[in-house]
C-alpha cells in the first residue's frame, strides 16, 4: 500500500469517528480539511441531536413495491398517474394508505412517511450502492463493484463505531446477497475493514429446517479443533505478512475470532432459533421469506437488548 494509500484510509477513518454520532455520520462532503474537521467537531458538540435508536432493523426493498401501491395512490390525478388501488384512513391524522394494507394503516403513527426522497441514478447497482451507503457513486454505471474507494454499509458503520458488546452479533444480513447481475456494492465494510462486515447468511428463514451453517460445526469438528486450526492459521499469517500486504484481508483475523465465538454461543444460537417462536405468531408474520426474515430480525433486536446475566 502507498503512503497517499494509507493516508487516504486514515482520513477515512478519522471522519468515521467524527461523524458517528450524527445520523451515522458520512454525508457532509469536503470533510478531510483538518480545519473543517475542527468545526465539525465543534459543531457536533453543541447542536448534533442525541441518538435514540438502540437498534435498526432496515428492510431493503430491491425491487419493492412502488408508492403508488402504498402511501400515495394519487386518487384525484388522471387515469395515467393515479395507482389502481383505494386509500383508506389510517391512525395517523391526514395519513392515507392503500386499501390493500390495512394493518399497516392501524400502526401508521409510529411511521415517519418521507415523500421527499430522489435521486438521478438511472442503473439498478448505482442506485443501490447509493441507498445503501447514502453516498452517490462518482459514477452511474451498472459496472460498478465493491472497491476501498466506496463507502462501508451502514451496518459496518456502527460495528465500527458502536460495536455490540454482550456477544451478538453487531451487524446481520439475510437472506440474499443483492445483485442485479452483479453484486451491489455497499453492503460490506469496504476502507473500514473485513472485520467489519456483516454475519451474512442465506438459509430461507422460512424453511422447515431452517438453521444456520454458519454457527454450526462440521461433524467430526470439536471447539478445541477449532481454536487450534484457528492458532495454525495465524502462525501462517504472521509468517507470510498477509493481512500487511493485502489490504482487502486486513481484518479478517478479527472476524473469524468472533465466528469462532459465536459458534460456542448458546444465545447466538437461541437468537436464530424461529421454531422457539408460538405457531400464532409465525402465522401473522407471515410464511414467507420476507415475513419469517422481519421476526428473526425482531429477536435478534430482542436478545441484544437482554443484558448478560
Amino acid at each position: 500500500m502507498s503512503a497517499i494509500q494509507r493516508s487516504l484510509l486514515s482520513s477515512r477513518r478519522q471522519v468515521l469517528r467524527i461523524g458517528g454520532t450524527g445520523l451515522l455520520g458520512l454525508t457532509l462532503p469536503n470533510l478531510w480539511q483538518g480545519e473543517r474537521l475542527n468545526q465539525l467537531r465543534a459543531a457536533e458538540s453543541k447542536n448534533a441531536p442525541r441518538p435514540r435508536a438502540k437498534s435498526v432493523i432496515f428492510l431493503f426493498q430491491w425491487g419493492g413495491p412502488s408508492h403508488l401501491d402504498m402511501f400515495d395512490m394519487k386518487p384525484d390525478a388522471p387515469d395515467d398517474y393515479r395507482g389502481p388501488y383505494k386509500p383508506i384512513a389510517s391512525s395517523a391524522l391526514e395519513l392515507r394508505v392503500c386499501e390493500k394494507l390495512p394493518e399497516v394503516a392501524k400502526r401508521m403513527h409510529h411511521v415517519s412517511l418521507i415523500r421527499t426522497v430522489t435521486h438521478k441514478m438511472k442503473n439498478h447497482n448505482s442506485a443501490g450502492y447509493y441507498a445503501l451507503s447514502g453516498h452517490p457513486p462518482a459514477t452511474d454505471d451498472q459496472r460498478l463493484r465493491d472497491s476501498l474507494d466506496l463507502y462501508p454499509s451502514y451496518g459496518s458503520v456502527v460495528d465500527k463505531l458502536l460495536p455490540n458488546t454482550n456477544g451478538m452479533p453487531t451487524y446481520v444480513a439475510y437472506p440474499h446477497v443483492i445483485r442485479d447481475g452483479s453484486i451491489t456494492p455497499g453492503q460490506h465494510a469496504s476502507f473500514l475493514g473485513k472485520r467489519h462486515d456483516p454475519l451474512l447468511f442465506t438459509d430461507n428463514p422460512n424453511s422447515a429446517n431452517f438453521k444456520l451453517p454458519e454457527l454450526s460445526l462440521p461433524a467430526g469438528i470439536s471447539v478445541d479443533r477449532l481454536q487450534r486450526r484457528r492458532e495454525m492459521l495465524r502462525m501462517v499469517d504472521a509468517q507470510a505478512g498477509l493481512l500487511e500486504q493485502a489490504p482487502a484481508a486486513r481484518g479478517m483475523d478479527e472476524y473469524y475470532d468472533r465466528a469462532v465465538a459465536m459458534l460456542t454461543s448458546d444465545r447466538v444460537r437461541q437468537a436464530f432459533d424461529l421454531s422457539a417462536e408460538p405457531e400464532k405468531v409465525r402465522d401473522k408474520y407471515g410464511r414467507t421469506s420476507y415475513g419469517q426474515s422481519c421476526l428473526l430480525a425482531r429477536r435478534l433486536v430482542e436478545r441484544k437488548k437482554k443484558k448478560r446475566r
